[in-house]
């Protein structure tokens, strides 16, 4: 299957960048990350939309926020986004039950029940498909064998896709002390169709990774990346997560390794 490059959008101020990538033939599409801040036009950027959202508290027994989930479908059916990007976790960044991140779930039995309920809910009222993802992990599951053996449950239980995030997957094996690849056998590999690539950092304790869209992906996510590209029989397509306050060289850069990574699976002519 080809293989479409994009990056993600999440201010104006990474407008112009986004045509120079265009007119370089360096991408297919933006994904934007709903809600977008006002007044802000990411749909005139004459580019195709992949819409996506971390807003939403997925795994949440209250249930998601229906004021957001309603102005991520109106974007969706806008921009005919092929699907929409969910997060898992327990509070989103939605202003309502909020700590300005996603809260990673606990991973038991009881709470998968609850997510599945509520991605079940979303994928009928988006009428659209629904591709799920993780965030960084810093402690060991709680009732699944992993945060990978979850996801790939629900994925099934629900039939939903996958955003299998490769940065955000690694800093948990990292922060575990677990193999690289542990974990992805957990995944139905026909159901993940999209990649997320983007920098870690090693914090200050000197023990912890943590996401890092301002720096480049390092060496081991792009070759992990690079085999994952060559395998996955149902992968559509491979967004670059950066930074807009980041340096616009480091974004050419980075577009540049992932145009590389996909070689003759890249298609130039998928609208």
């Amino acid at each position: 299957m080809d293989l479409r490059v994009g990056v993600r959008w999440d201010d104006p101020a990474q407008n112009e960048r986004i045509h120079r990538a265009q007119e370089q033939c360096l991408i297919d599409y933006i994904e934007v990350n709903y809600p977008i801040p006002f007044g802000s036009n990411p749909h005139g950027l004459d580019i195709p939309v992949l819409a996506h959202t971390s807003s939403n508290p997925t795994c949440s027994a209250e249930g998601v926020n229906l004021n957001i989930a309603r102005r991520i479908k109106e974007a969706a059916d806008e921009t005919n986004s092929p699907w929409i990007g969910e997060h898992l976790s327990w509070l989103g960044t939605a202003p309502t039950g909020s700590l300005g991140y996603q809260i990673n779930p606990l991973f038991t039995d009881e709470i998968a029940a609850v997510t599945a309920l509520n991605v079940s809910r979303l994928k009928e009222y988006y009428d659209r498909p629904i591709a799920l993802e993780l965030g960084p992990i810093y402690i060991q599951s709680t009732g699944y064998e992993s945060e990978m053996h979850f996801l790939g449950s629900v994925a099934n239980e629900v039939d939903t896709k996958v955003i299998l995030d490769v940065t955000h997957w690694q800093i948990g094996n990292r922060n575990l002390e677990r193999p690289i690849d542990y974990g992805l056998e957990a995944i139905d590999p026909s159901r993940i169709i999209e990649l997320h690539i983007a920098g870690m950092r090693l914090g200050s304790d000197q023990r912890f990774w943590h996401d890092a869209h301002e720096l480049l992906p390092d060496a081991e996510v792009l070759s992990i990346a690079s085999k994952l590209i060559e395998d996955l029989p149902a992968l559509e397509a491979v967004t670059f997560e950066h930074s807009p306050i980041a340096s616009e060289e480091d974004f050419f850069v980075g577009l540049r390794q992932i145009n590389d990574l996909t070689g003759n699976r890249r298609s130039r002519t998928a609208a």
